[in-house]
């Protein structure tokens, strides 16, 4: 029976696809089904007849198979939400001791605190006192000079009032956490990112680590807490019978209110590849980090059994997240899954597994990608899955038509590293908003750090500063100064720290010596400008000093900015400039149907009628694509109001409703509802005079490079253009009249018309919408002739 059963399998396996899949409903079955039926056994013939058997059609089959691969995986992996280990129990989130030796023993380590200058807790009758600041314990006999009664209030310990840093004890002595700060190879740290139990009982943890600052780049600094250390990116994969006992990591403001020796605190997230700080804002287990992908959970109905199933399982599920016993190649995997774990080990091989996962779905900045299972379920229609990839939010895995771009900043970035610490190295990139240049900068950076990471390249370190994003242009020496060294200071002290370490050819390294270059990103240049322009001068004046080991890539949207700065930063920006430029039609075509891909939703011509109304205006690929996001919006609401009539129909004959497609019809529709916003009727709806200085007020700022602008200019501005094209000269207190009315309409922000010359004003609306309003103005013909 047995050798019977494994050749009708075999036969099985060599039959036609005819066979595997049954016929649809109305077409006959073929003869060789009709065999295969009649030689099953009569149990399986009592069970289901072949002339009985039910059509079921091919999507069936799919949902089927879906199922079955989803029951498999269960089946296989289970993911937990806590586990227990020696009556201790650890749930996802928490923050625990893990073993790293296999000679652990527990017994080694005092529950009880020793004094820091005399390493033991005895006399017993003599008090302790324990700082306010670093939580350490000291005997009050043992402190030079002696205290003879424990002080009222707070009280700091020497090293803490004199900024020096504590020498750690020698490993293996005192508690834990003083076993763990000195650097010991007994202990580490480890953040619980996930739990889950293998197909063999076996129950493992994916764990971040954390790191002491004598680990890092910089080395332990005064400013650094006896009790600080820093989150990083590396995450392993162990079993369960290493974790020993939960600890408490804390932010700052949390930390004072912590209890318990084992409590630290840590402030900043610690990059090992490109060796730089961040400042955390909020908890691990609540920081969606774009530096590490965040814990969450998804929850369906086929979940109902409350297993915990966070982002790894998806991963799990693609097959970009390793169990295990599987085979991975011989680079990118975690550290394999053993009880002990050693530090070098984890340092060499730690996170990679989780790194490469996490690469493969990175926008710009590198925040982990919301897998679409999860972001719209399994079930999710064609159409909502093309808004999805159309969304802003998505995260393109290349940036196309952008190669010679690409090729250029790549190349610069190639020929700072091999120069090393000789001359420095600048690059401007210039482009209209919506052209991919900061998302085109940051694909280059990745694909350089992993050829770094093979050895193709010197490693290096990368900052990048957002001008948007920092109070004033001067915090731009502490955002530069605090990722290099982990260290938040005022603007004006790091400034001063900056020009020493990059006079002195430091780089913030260890011992005041860095052999790794620094590549700098100043997104926005163009709001770092400001009267004496000090702060650009610094940052490009850096880079040639000799041993400065600095390259500094600056984005703006402006593309003479170099001209109008003064003549001491434009000749240190040089002449190598990246331009991007807008967006043909064309290229959003390509750059549409290159995130469409696989989804067949999308008329041809519904994409290039798109593609061609955007390039007209802006050439913006961010307007494109939520354009077509809009349209597919629209398709699905009307494809599911026609659908609702025949859903008694369709449940009848077992066909699912047809999912639509998109068409120009939707496409135009969703141009009149862009069209259409308020501040579109409102501009329209302007008068002559109105009109006219919205032009000149466009213009000047685009020719500042400011957004603020003057009525002076505007005004001179304003006076060009009516003698220019035979218009009526218009007036100061004119002028200063329509600012006012287009004021308190919002559609630009301006000060009291009581300033009248010295009144400054900005656009409060999109430039592309402003310029699209002025090159379709019928009244006004002679502004379809204007370059905006």
């Amino acid at each position: 029976m047995r050798t019977g059963a494994r050749n009708a399998g075999k036969r099985s396996d060599s039959k036609p696809l005819t066979d595997v899949f049954p016929a649809t409903k109305g077409t006959p079955a073929p003869t060789e089904r009709k065999r295969a039926a009649t030689s099953k056994s009569p149990a399986s013939a009592d069970a289901m007849p072949a002339s009985e058997a039910a059509p079921v059609s091919k999507k069936a089959h799919k949902t089927q198979r879906k199922r079955a691969k989803k029951a498999s995986e269960k089946h296989l992996r289970q993911f937990l939400s806590s586990v227990t280990v020696d009556g201790d129990t650890f749930s996802v989130g928490d923050n625990a001791y893990i073993r790293m030796t296999d000679d652990f023993d527990e017994d080694e380590f005092t529950e009880e605190e020793v004094c820091q200058i005399c390493g033991h807790t005895e006399p017993e009758e003599v008090p302790r006192i324990e700082c306010d600041k670093c939580l350490l314990g000291y005997h009050i006999t043992c402190l030079r000079p002696p205290l003879t009664h424990v002080p009222e209030g707070s009280w700091l310990c020497p090293s803490c009032v004199s900024g020096k840093p504590r020498r750690g004890r020698k490993a293996g002595a005192g508690t834990a956490r003083e076993h763990m700060l000195a650097g010991g190879e007994k202990l580490a740290l480890v953040h619980i990112q996930a739990l889950w139990r293998e197909p063999d009982g076996s129950q493992c943890f994916a764990g971040r680590w954390y790191e002491v600052p004598q680990n890092t780049h910089t080395g332990r600094q005064k400013h650094h807490a006896a009790r600080e250390v820093f989150l990083t990116q590396l995450v392993d994969n162990n079993d369960v019978e290493s974790l020993w006992r939960v600890a408490q990591v804390c932010l700052p403001d949390a930390f004072k209110q912590a209890t318990g020796d084992d409590a630290f605190v840590c402030e900043y997230e610690y990059d090992t590849g490109f060796e730089r700080f961040r400042r955390r804002t909020s908890d691990v287990n609540e920081d969606d980090s774009d530096w590490a992908g965040s814990d969450g959970e998804a929850a369906s109905d086929e979940e109902a059994d409350g297993t915990y199933k966070p982002q790894h399982a998806f991963w799990a599920e693609k097959g970009t997240w390793k169990a295990k016993g599987t085979k991975g190649p011989a680079r990118g995997r975690g550290a394999a899954v053993t009880p002990a774990l050693n530090r070098h080990r984890a340092r060499q091989q730690g996170g990679n597994d989780w790194i490469e996962a996490q690469r493969d779905g990175l926008s710009g900045l590198g925040a982990a990608e919301i897998p679409a299972s999860s972001r719209q379920g399994e079930g999710a229609s064609p159409l909502a899955r093309a808004q999805a990839v159309l969304a802003l939010t998505a995260n393109p895995r290349t940036m196309p038509c952008r190669d010679s771009e690409r090729a250029a900043i790549t190349s610069f970035v190639e020929d700072s590293l091999t120069a090393g610490s000789s001359s420095g190295r600048c690059l401007y990139v210039s482009g209209v908003p919506g052209t991919g240049k900061t998302a085109t900068v940051m694909e280059t950076i990745r694909s350089l750090r992993r050829k770094s990471e093979a050895r193709q390249l010197p490693a290096f370190q990368f900052v990048d500063i957002n001008s948007l994003r920092l109070p004033s242009p001067q915090h731009a020496y502490t955002q530069l100064y605090e990722a290099m060294t982990g260290n938040h200071v005022g603007p004006s002290t790091a400034a001063a720290s900056l020009e020493e370490m990059f006079s002195s050819g430091s780089g913030g390294g260890r011992g005041g010596t860095s052999k790794r270059v620094t590549v700098l990103l100043v997104d926005e240049m163009d709001l770092l400008v400001t009267k004496k322009q000090t702060v650009l001068y610094n940052l490009f004046e850096w880079p040639m000093r000799k041993g400065s080991r600095l390259a500094v890539i600056g984005v703006a949207n402006t593309m003479d900015l170099p001209e109008r700065l003064l003549p001491r930063i434009a000749s240190r920006l040089g002449s190598r400039r990246v331009v991007f430029q807008p967006y043909t039609r064309q290229q959003l075509e390509t750059i549409a149907k290159t995130r469409l891909e696989g989804l067949d939703v999308f008329e041809s011509r519904a994409i290039e009628y798109a593609a061609r109304k955007v390039a007209a205006v802006s050439g913006d690929v961010r307007r494109c694509l939520e354009l077509l996001r809009r349209a597919a919006e629209i398709t699905e609401a009307k494809t599911k109001q026609a659908a609702a009539s025949d859903a008694a129909v369709a449940s009848s004959s077992g066909q699912l409703p047809p999912t639509g497609m998109v068409k120009m019809s939707h496409v135009d529709d969703a141009i009149n509802e862009m069209f259409q916003a308020t501040h579109m009727q409102m501009m329209r709806n302007c008068c002559r005079l109105e009109k006219m200085l919205l032009a000149a007020v466009l213009m000047e700022s685009r020719a500042r490079g400011h957004t603020d602008v003057v009525m002076e200019n505007v005004h001179v501005r304003l006076e060009g253009l009516c003698q220019g094209h035979s218009e009526p000269s218009v007036p100061i207190g004119a002028a200063v009249a329509a600012a006012a009315r287009l004021g308190s309409k919002r559609l630009i922000l301006a000060d009291p018309g009581a300033k009248r010359l010295y009144m400054r004003m900005s656009l409060n609306v999109p430039v592309d919408d402003l310029s699209h309003i002025l090159k379709h103005e019928e009244t006004i013909e002679w502004l379809k002739d204007l370059s905006f």
